[in-house]
């Protein structure tokens, strides 16, 4: 009885011991601890699978070293002398950009909080946008505030394109403007694209009494308006078997319960995603996010089309049951978008809805290939139709039976076109003297060149170039008076049933 007594004496102390411990040990170590677990596995796999003697002599001891290692607190000295401690625990985060190294800009210039606090509710307390500082309602304090060395970022240049935070707010994917102005029509409130009362940079999701107070103003608010794109509105999410989100449901619009996925502004594009919309990367404090971040911490230029699929494509908006269709096919969508880079017919099945007619250079392409920066991230003014916010129309890079396209010369290193160098590695060089093309609306497109008889385009995504044929001496015979995407299409026919 006596030992039995001493035994469980012991096995109690021990239990306390234990809980002792782990309460003593804060949440930041742990985190490192598991960063350095999960890095000597990734090690000990491609020691594995190593044949060469000095790459596992090196990779025995990184692994050595990652299993001795113990936590501690990192600090982070910028330029300016202040301190940042947020890498403490989010020690395995990555970079955000090659143009914003964290050793220069520090995390706090972009995401807010407290950046010397150890404890997670104080350290995340007054985060911008929530963890999301590319959302619309915070980016002014992000994107474009000012960096460590007191020079503006996105917003207070004198060139007004390098202000993307400020025109960003009159894009027409952030203002709802056009599916606000097509309604308003189709019900006759409205004889122009005009809508009385909305004025530049305000969303229409903010638009009070859209439908004047009828019966489905309600849904149309929350189905349209407040659905996807760049301003806080939810993204509809297609059921799979890692995001069972619709529950049965074809609306797109989830219950109050589930994780929703929201677009977060400048993030929208500029993150990448996955269809889960899950973080994979290793950062470790992140690997039990809700729904709705990146793969990565990562920001890009490089935007494929399965990006903007997310929103574009996806379905079909009834505008008189103010409901959402998703497209039939969107399991082979989102397996093909799974298994990474696909091949043309691939492309064709997946780019645009079932149905809808395109031409060959516009799956070949993806969609920032042709969409230019004012047409994604506005030019500063409030259009309210697709065709008045779209700068580039088949012609500006193709040309008429009577013209060729419209070309400027680089004659200053200042020129705005050098920018993609900073942003974008797959810009081809570009050097003074050299004929860049412009749309009509006299936009640069600096991806577009003139080089002796050859009219190229490299994309922006792969880097592949590709040769653009010329209508001027061609056999088409299109009138001059229809030059739009719409007059092209009625040759140039390609379709998921056609490629």
């Amino acid at each position: 009885m006596k030992k039995a007594l001493i035994l469980a004496s012991l096995f109690l102390s021990l239990v306390i011991l234990i809980l002792f411990i782990q309460g003593s040990t804060p949440n930041w170590a742990q985190y490192q601890r598991e960063y350095f677990k999960e890095q000597a596995v990734r090690l000990q796999a491609q020691l594995n699978s190593t044949k060469d003697t000095a790459k596992r002599t090196q990779l025995q001891q990184e692994i050595k070293s990652l299993q001795n290692r113990k936590p501690e607190v990192i600090d982070l000295v910028l330029p300016n002398g202040n301190v940042e401690r947020c890498k403490t625990c989010h020690i395995g985060i990555e970079e955000i950009s090659s143009s914003h190294p964290s050793n220069t800009f520090g995390c706090v210039a972009c995401h807010g909080g407290n950046p010397l606090s150890l404890d997670k509710a104080t350290a995340h307390d007054q985060m911008y946008g929530g963890g999301h500082p590319g959302s619309l309602n915070a980016v002014s304090l992000s994107c474009g505030g000012k960096a460590e060395n007191g020079m503006s970022c996105h917003s207070g240049n004198q060139e007004t394109a390098k202000n993307e935070v400020d025109l960003v707010k009159t894009s027409i994917m952030s203002t709802k403007a056009g599916e606000l102005s097509v309604v308003r029509r189709m019900f006759g409130f409205d004889k122009t694209n005009e809508v009385p009362g909305l004025v530049k940079g305000q969303s229409a999701a903010l638009y009070p009494n859209p439908l004047q107070g009828q019966p489905n103003q309600k849904a149309f608010q929350q189905n349209c308006l407040s659905q996807c794109h760049q301003n806080g509105g939810e993204i509809p999410a297609f059921p799979t078997p890692d995001n069972h989100s619709l529950q049965g449901s074809q609306t797109g619009v989830k219950s109050q319960t589930e994780n929703k996925i929201t677009a977060n502004g400048c993030e929208v594009c500029h993150v990448l995603t996955n269809p889960m919309h899950t973080y994979i990367g290793t950062d470790t404090t992140m690997r039990s996010a809700d729904l709705g971040w990146g793969m990565t911490h990562s920001l890009t230029t490089q935007i494929p089309y399965t990006q903007c699929n997310q929103c574009h494509n996806q379905g079909n908006h009834d505008p008189l049951k103010m409901s959402f269709a998703f497209r039939s096919d969107m399991t082979k969508v989102i397996s093909d978008w799974k298994s990474g880079d696909t091949n043309y017919l691939d492309r064709v099945k997946d780019y645009y809805l079932p149905g809808e007619i395109f031409a060959q250079c516009e799956v070949s392409l993806d969609c920032i290939d042709c969409h230019t920066r004012q047409d994604v991230m506005g030019d500063n003014l409030l259009h309210t139709s697709q065709y008045d916010a779209v700068h580039l129309q088949c012609q500006d890079c193709h040309g008429t039976k009577n013209t060729l396209p419209k070309t400027k010369k680089i004659v200053t290193p200042k020129d705005l076109a050098f920018e993609e160098q900073l942003t974008n590695p797959k810009f081809p060089v570009l050097k003074l003297g050299d004929e860049i093309l412009v749309t009509g609306k006299g936009e640069e497109l600096p991806f577009i060149r003139h080089e002796g008889n050859s009219w190229l385009q490299t994309s922006r995504v792969t880097g592949k170039t590709f040769n653009i044929p010329l209508v001027y001496g061609s056999t088409c015979q299109q009138s001059l008076l229809e030059q739009g995407a719409d007059s092209c299409h009625k040759c140039h026919d390609r379709s998921a049933a056609h490629p």
